[in-house]
Formats: C-alpha cells, sequence, structure tokens
C-alpha cells in the first residue's frame, strides 16, 4: 500500500510520518500544501497514492478545493494532529502511532 502524508509545508510532521511507516512494509512519501520543490502537493503524488493521510482538517479541504478530481476518488484520512512538533519529536511519533492505529 501507498501512503501520502501531506502536513502544511512539508518539514516536520509529514516527514516523521512517512518516515516511521516505511519501515513497517509500506510505501510511503510526503508533501506539504505550501512545501517546496518536490516535497509541494502535487496531482502527481496525489495519483501515486493508495490514500492520503493529512495532518489537519484544512488539508482535507485544500485537497478539496484544489484537487476535486483526486478528493472525489480516493481515500483521505485526517490525524488531527497540531502544527506544534519538530521533525522526530518522540510525542509526534507516539501521537502518528496512535492515531494511525485507526486507519490502517
Amino acid at each position: 500500500m501507498k501512503l501520502l502524508f501531506v502536513c502544511t509545508a512539508g518539514q516536520q510532521r509529514s516527514p516523521t510520518a512517512a518516515k516511521l511507516f516505511e519501515g513497517m512494509g509500506y510505501l510511503t512519501d510526503y508533501a506539504g500544501i505550501h512545501g517546496l520543490g518536490d516535497r509541494g502537493l502535487s496531482a502527481k503524488k496525489l495519483e501515486w497514492a493508495d490514500l492520503v493521510i493529512v495532518m489537519e482538517e484544512f488539508h482535507r479541504a485544500y485537497i478539496k478545493q484544489h484537487f476535486p478530481e483526486y478528493f472525489n476518488n480516493h481515500r483521505i484520512h485526517v490525524l488531527n494532529i497540531p502544527d506544534i512538533y519538530y521533525r522526530d519529536d518522540p510525542e509526534l511519533i507516539e501521537n502518528i502511532r496512535e492515531k494511525m492505529e485507526t486507519v490502517l
């Protein structure tokens, strides 16, 4: 299964989640709705993914507004993890693990 994790800038939460799940038998990638370069959210990344996991509801709304063709055809799950963590923060990792239990 291919998992795409999405946050705001693609620098803290989503790369932490992608790293965590890539070692668990999943193919992973990450992006930010305001990410730069290859870490920006794109139709290509959305098409690649089997499941999109966003950190906050406004990320889901962004996908709905900017990629409506994708939004209507794929599963998007909101973790409700606020932008208060640094990359690889142990508390962030535990929060992601707990919330992903209901997703996978």
